[in-house]
């Protein structure tokens, strides 16, 4: 008995010929924002030649693509946003995306008071004879971070009001 899902290789074989011999696809029709993807190089060249947005956006309304100015601009947008979503990116790119993403360490807090500095505990061993307040050094001319307060929970602005037909 024959299985239904088993196909010849010979037969497979001649297959991938002719669909690697098939002419690519081109499509009959486009989209308006197929259309104005199309034609984002010669949109932008008009834009470089100084005409406005409502401009180019008549030049293509009376060729047969009637756009708004505020569509054109849309699709050329998500023309951009593809075409930069198709580009890999470079390590150095990366690199420099991750370190704006990173978060700083936050710089030290140092007490303002003296008897606060000698509570505070010597990140170096102290040399005998050295008084603590010698080994502090002034605070940096580096802005430092507020403490983050702790956000209340919101209360509601929702008003229960009875139905004064019900009364």
């Amino acid at each position: 008995m024959e299985h239904k899902n088993k196909f010849a290789a010979d037969a497979i074989r001649e297959l991938q010929q002719s669909l690697d011999a098939v002419a690519p696809y081109q499509a009959t029709e486009l989209s308006k924002q197929q259309a104005v993807c199309a034609l984002s190089p010669q949109i932008a060249a008009l834009r470089a030649k100084g005409y406005s947005w409502t401009a180019v956006a008549a030049m293509l309304s009376e060729h047969g693509v009637p756009v708004s100015v505020a569509a054109l601009r849309t699709y050329l947008r998500r023309a951009r946003e593809e075409a930069a979503s198709e580009n890999p990116r470079t390590a150095t790119r990366r690199s420099r995306d991750a370190r704006a993403v990173a978060h700083p360490a936050e710089p030290p807090i140092v007490p303002s008071s003296s008897e606060d500095r000698a509570a505070m505990p010597a990140s170096k061993p102290q040399a005998p004879g050295k008084s603590p307040a010698s080994t502090v050094t002034a605070p940096s001319s580096a802005p430092t971070a507020a403490p983050r307060r702790e956000q209340e929970p919101r209360s509601s602005t929702f008003v229960v009001r009875r139905d004064t037909d019900d009364i």
